[in-house]
């Protein structure tokens, strides 16, 4: 099975018991708890060597964290440990969030500009975005100066590219057939 199939289905699962139990909101910030004890490199290392057998990482896990995360958190974890699933672990969370935000209506549009957007440019680019996919948009924008101009938008699953440098290549290729 390809690790994005299988990150899927482990966020899936956890998003499906955690909102089935009207526990998302506390799940999800018990997650991102556990997660940020995950970046620091003693604890990555330790909870995604392949030395240590599920039950030490469940231990340590209890020792660290037992009163801090609910249940549901816990077997969570205790999942990844038993089917060595830990390298996945900011894959999972991150297609967690993304499942959230498609509950919730919500979207993240990475702009990609050549220069800096101005702020009312930023406002009218997620008005747009808020208007064409019918969800609340956060817009992160991105300074590339190699597309030239104009811009590229990834937003919901899907790319807008309309910067120069993509103009560029495509009257680049109509003149080449022409010849």
């Amino acid at each position: 099975m390809r690790d994005e199939q299988v990150v899927h289905e482990y966020a899936k699962a956890l998003f499906d018991v955690a909102l089935d139990k009207n526990m998302l909101d506390k799940v999800v910030q018990e997650v991102d708890f556990v997660g940020e004890f995950m970046t620091d490199p003693e604890f990555e290392g330790f909870f995604q060597s392949v030395k240590v057998d599920s039950e030490q990482k469940k231990s340590v896990f209890n020792k660290v964290f037992l009163h801090e995360v609910s249940t549901i958190t816990r077997n969570f974890f205790w999942i990844l440990f038993d089917n060595n699933r830990e390298d996945l672990f900011n894959e999972i969370r991150n297609e967690l969030e993304r499942l959230i935000d498609e509950k919730r209506k919500r979207v993240l549009a990475k702009v990609v500009t050549a220069v800096p957007l101005t702020d009312d440019l930023k406002v009218k680019v997620q008005e747009k975005l808020s208007e064409a996919t019918q969800k609340e948009v956060t817009v992160e924008t991105i300074v590339d100066p190699s597309i030239v101009g104009g811009m590229l938008i990834y937003a919901d699953g899907q790319i807008i590219d309309a910067s120069v440098k993509s103009r560029l290549g495509h009257l680049r290729e109509r003149l080449t057939l022409t010849r």
